[in-house]
């Protein structure tokens, strides 16, 4: 990477996206879900930093990263991903995702599959219709509402870009999942949010994909249990890192 600020933001278009990065080594970018920021990370910071360069980086909308003028997609969002790495030198990093980072990382994938080495999706979903029925059924509400108030306060047109977000978006589709050919990993929880089908079918499109299906586990278990996660993904760094030794 060119000597550049460790810290600070990169101007895409109308929007001020915020970066940090920690360590040294093989870059790993971390992308958090919605309605979080860079800060959620602390236990796979804590774990990897020690040997991974950790590029951290606040969604459009979200932390430290304004929301610009436009509404928000997963398309817009991989761009200001592509314009942090472009200013940091970061030519093909692994990317990491959780829930909404995961659809971001797999948009990105699709829409620049040069600009990556290998993609971990962890509780991601390809399809509004990848939620189980009841929590999408409470995302379109919360959209409704807030949809609605955004004609009366300002204030709430973020919440109706986040929650837009997730009822709206991503809109993959099977022959753009199957264009991914970059190692890939695939992680969710037994109880999560998404439906077990779907990441099942998610691994499946993927061309070199592996499934882990964590145990005992919800939608925010990576936080919350983060040792199971972090475990499962040093696991494939390491694959990888054999992998560039026999080349």
């Amino acid at each position: 990477m060119k000597r550049v600020r460790r810290e600070g933001t990169v101007r895409v278009e109308d929007a001020e996206i915020y970066f940090r990065v920690v360590g040294e080594g093989r870059p790993l970018v971390l992308l958090h879900g919605n309605g979080e920021d860079h800060t959620a990370f602390r236990a796979q910071i804590q774990r990897f930093r020690g040997e991974y360069q950790l590029v951290l980086i606040d969604s459009r909308g979200h932390g430290k990263s304004s929301l610009g003028c436009r509404g928000l997609n997963f398309s817009l969002m991989a761009n200001d991903i592509l314009q942090v790495l472009n200013y940091l030198g970061i030519e093909a990093p692994v990317i990491l995702g959780f829930s909404d980072g995961a659809n971001l990382a797999l948009q990105y994938a699709v829409l620049y599959p040069k600009r990556l080495s290998a993609l971990i999706a962890v509780s991601g979903n390809w399809s509004p219709r990848g939620m189980k029925f009841w929590f999408y059924q409470g995302v379109k509400w919360m959209y409704f509402w807030w949809r609605l108030a955004a004609h009366f306060h300002w204030k709430a047109r973020c919440k109706k870009e986040l929650y837009g977000l997730m009822a709206l978006h991503p809109k993959l589709t099977e022959e753009e999942l199957k264009g991914i050919t970059v190692p890939a990993l695939v992680i969710a929880a037994d109880k999560d949010m998404i439906r077990e089908s779907h990441t099942r079918k998610l691994a499946g499109l993927l061309p070199d994909a592996r499934l882990k299906i964590i145990k005992n586990a919800n939608h925010m278990s990576i936080y919350g249990r983060p040792e199971a996660y972090n475990l499962v993904i040093h696991r494939f760094l390491q694959e990888l890192e054999k992998k560039d030794d026999a080349l």
